[in-house]
Formats: C-alpha cells, sequence, structure tokens
C-alpha cells in the first residue's frame, strides 16, 4: 500500500521535471537569454508539480476516520480551520442519529434509521476527506501574494514592449507567461477551494437535517401508543438524497482538478 500511494506524487514530480524541461527548451527556441530558459522551466515545473500534488490528494478513495495509531488532533492539524467547524457537526449529526436508532422500538423504523445511520457516517468520512484536500490548497498557495504576481505581470509586460527586439525581450515575453501561467492556476485552485469549502457546509447542514428527520420519526412513533400508523420515510429519503448531491457535487470537483491535471 506504501508504493501505491507513492506512485501518483511520483508521476506528478516526473510530469513537472519533464515539463520544466520542456519549459526551457522552448525559451530557449523562441530565443530567450541562456539565463531565462532555466528559470521558465523552474517555474511551469514547479507549478505543475503543485496541481499534480493538489489533484492526487482530492483523487484519493476516502479513507477510514482514523487508524488506531493516528491522533485526531494530528489529524485536524491539517484541516482548515473554517471547514472544521462543519466537520464537527457532520460528526455530531452522525452521532445523533445513530442515537436515535439505538432507542427506537420499531423494527421497520429501526432498521430505516441504522441505514440512514450507515450513510450519514460514511458521508461525514468523505467530508472529512475533502476538508483535508482544502488544506492541502491551502499549503499549494500558502505565502503567494496574487496581487503582487499581477504587478509583476504588467511590469514586465511593459519592460518586454519597451526592450529592442532581440533575446532580451524574448526572455521578458517568456517571463510574462509564466506568470500569467501561474496567476490563472492559482486563480483556479482558489475557486476550487471556495466551492469544497461551500460544497461542505452545504452538505453537513444536510447531515443535520436528516438527523431531525430520523429525531421526528421516532417521536411521532413514540407518540403512537398502538403502533398502527404508517411511518412516512419520505422526508428522511428526501434528505439523504441532499446529502448525497452534496457528495457528488464534491466529486465533480475532483474531476474536474483532475482533468485539468491531466491537460497540464
Amino acid at each position: 500500500m506504501a508504493g501505491h500511494g507513492r506512485r501518483p506524487r511520483a508521476v506528478g514530480a516526473g510530469a513537472g521535471v519533464a515539463l520544466g524541461m520542456a519549459g526551457a527548451g522552448v525559451a530557449a527556441l523562441a530565443g530567450a537569454a541562456s539565463w531565462a530558459a532555466p528559470a521558465l522551466g523552474a517555474v511551469i515545473g514547479a507549478l505543475t508539480w503543485a496541481t499534480h500534488a493538489a489533484a492526487d490528494r482530492l483523487g484519493r478513495t476516502p479513507a477510514p476516520r482514523s487508524a488506531p495509531d493516528e491522533p485526531s488532533s494530528a489529524r485536524d492539524r491539517t484541516i482548515p480551520a473554517d471547514t472544521r467547524h462543519w466537520l464537527t457537526r457532520a460528526s455530531e449529526a452522525a452521532a445523533k442519529l445513530d442515537r436515535h436508532r439505538r432507542g427506537s422500538t420499531d423494527p421497520t423504523l429501526t432498521q430505516a434509521l441504522a441505514n440512514a445511520s450507515t450513510r450519514i457516517r460514511a458521508a461525514a468520512d468523505q467530508l472529512r476527506t475533502r476538508a483535508d484536500v482544502v488544506g492541502v490548497i491551502d499549503a499549494t498557495t500558502a505565502g503567494t501574494d496574487r496581487e503582487a504576481l499581477r504587478r509583476d505581470e504588467r511590469r514586465l509586460a511593459k519592460e518586454a514592449a519597451a526592450a529592442t527586439p532581440g533575446p532580451v525581450r524574448e526572455a521578458k515575453r517568456a517571463s510574462v507567461r509564466a506568470v500569467a501561467e501561474r496567476l490563472a492556476s492559482l486563480t483556479r485552485l482558489a475557486d476550487l477551494r471556495d466551492l469544497m469549502t461551500a460544497t461542505i457546509e452545504a452538505t453537513a447542514l444536510r447531515l443535520e437535517a436528516a438527523a431531525e428527520r430520523g429525531s421526528m420519526l421516532v417521536s411521532l412513533r413514540a407518540a403512537d401508543d398502538a403502533g398502527t400508523r404508517p411511518l412516512d420515510l419520505t422526508a428522511l429519503g428526501d434528505e439523504l438524497e441532499a446529502v448525497q448531491a452534496g457528495l457528488d457535487k464534491l466529486d465533480e470537483i475532483t474531476r474536474i482538478l483532475q482533468d485539468e491535471d491531466a491537460t497540464s
């Protein structure tokens, strides 16, 4: 299993090196100064590695919530603060529904709540995995000032326009392209982060709503002393479908990043 986990990173690193060399070659063929070609190659190579790293983590199959020897605090260190709150609420919703299942005395309702509890706990685990990916995106983009990069892009474009035709102008143009590509990648990662965080929040709220539906069903059955009133599980089913829709959205974000990574 350890070898399997290292392979995507090795592929990403290999792609980064290959594209870095290709970037240097392109700059050289374009007539860039000798010092500019390796620099451009390094920028493209690093950018490709960062994209592969995020795509690798985003595409992983959700693992169990914890290993016996892995402290919860160690896992939480990689989870951004703006998602940790929603993970806590999702876990609490799963625990609440499980308590309702244990408290139910109606066999039909107990089975329905057991099925719902299994789905909700699995969903909460998947939200934790996706929140970990948000942390990876944060680490990838940490310390980068996009506004400063935009200023660099404008400055380099002006310098390229002012330079006389020749290697210096081509080197400046190559630098403009490198900065523009980096900006585009950073902006895309930021957009995906925002979308993933918002989807985690919405899905956690749906998990809470499903737990509330379970609570209502248990209360209604307890109030029906004769136990003759038929159970209406429609509302609970609707909430579970909404939870699944949120998970599907997270999978869609995964595919977007993986598709972009495959073409980079």
